[in-house]
């Protein structure tokens, strides 16, 4: 762990978590590619069907995640499973976030309100959620493989739009470097909440385990704290404190949501994905 190691080592541990981090499946998952159809006969999987996969296939990804980060072992399965079950919301949005600003080709200043398109892929945008509610229903029927109304995405996703393009916007100004992604990512992960849901919670709320997740918390903040240091003409520590409640705010949207719909919004276009090896046929 960070605490008390000397530069080369943190520098070993911010290369384990970007190694670990695999960014692009979280973000571009198997359930929103388009499989072509090979003949007359063959459809899609049923709506529903490919957006419950869509949802396994996120949650399946973060507990891989989570069982190779380096503190795995310190910690029972049960508090890493309350951890995630806590944070998996805010985890899906910082990861999306940081992919959007990483991948974009624009400059998504204050003159970029539009989305840019290269090569016919089409970029959200950091600053209007109308476009962002358009190039949703685009991707959207395309994988569904049926028209979807402006209408119903508006209604069941504008907020979450809103508050994401927001989101997106003020985290696209703090130009996060990979290190400080990773970082916060662990950060976000092991900023435990007690709940008063059940009996199981409480019980984790009990275990001496508790005090260990703010300890590996602490080491975690201690390591962007030396990166943010030696990278002087980033970030601050006091902007990204103050955008942790904003992620968290949004997150809150997204569980009353369609955990599905970021991803979407931030995936490479679907069509993209076409004839790629698509969910295997169930025996």
């Amino acid at each position: 762990m960070p605490g008390g190691r000397n530069g080369s080592a943190i520098y070993s541990l911010y290369r384990e978590l970007i190694e670990i981090d695999q960014i692009d499946k979280l973000i571009n998952l198997r359930g929103l590619r388009i499989a072509p159809l090979r003949d007359s006969r063959e459809e899609l999987a049923p709506a529903c069907q490919r957006l419950s996969r869509i949802g396994d296939e996120i949650v399946e990804q973060l507990v891989e995640w989570t069982k190779m980060l380096p503190f795995y072992c310190e910690l029972p399965v049960e508090i890493h499973t309350h951890l995630l079950t806590q944070r998996w919301a805010e985890l899906v949005l910082l990861s999306a976030c940081f992919y959007s600003c990483s991948t974009s080709t624009s400059s998504n200043d204050e003159t970029a309100v539009s989305t840019t398109t290269i090569d016919g892929n089409e970029e959200v945008s950091f600053l209007d959620p109308s476009i962002n509610i358009r190039l949703l229903q685009k991707r959207l029927s395309a994988v569904m493989g049926k028209a979807i109304p402006l209408e119903h995405v508006t209604k069941e996703a504008g907020p979450l739009v809103e508050k994401f393009t927001a989101l997106l916007h003020s985290f696209s100004k703090m130009r996060i470097t990979t290190e400080a992604y990773v970082c916060i990512k662990a950060i976000t992960l092991l900023h435990y909440t007690t709940t008063s849901e059940g009996t199981d919670n409480n019980n984790v709320e009990k275990s001496p385990f508790v005090r260990k997740v703010t300890l590996i918390q602490d080491q975690f903040v201690k390591a962007l704290q030396v990166h943010l240091i030696q990278n002087e003409e980033g970030t601050r520590l006091s902007d990204i404190l103050t955008w942790l409640p904003m992620l968290h705010n949004a997150s809150s949207v997204l569980l009353h949501s369609k955990m599905f719909y970021v991803p979407f919004l931030i995936c490479k276009n679907p069509h993209r994905f076409a004839g790629q090896d698509d969910y295997p046929e169930s025996n």
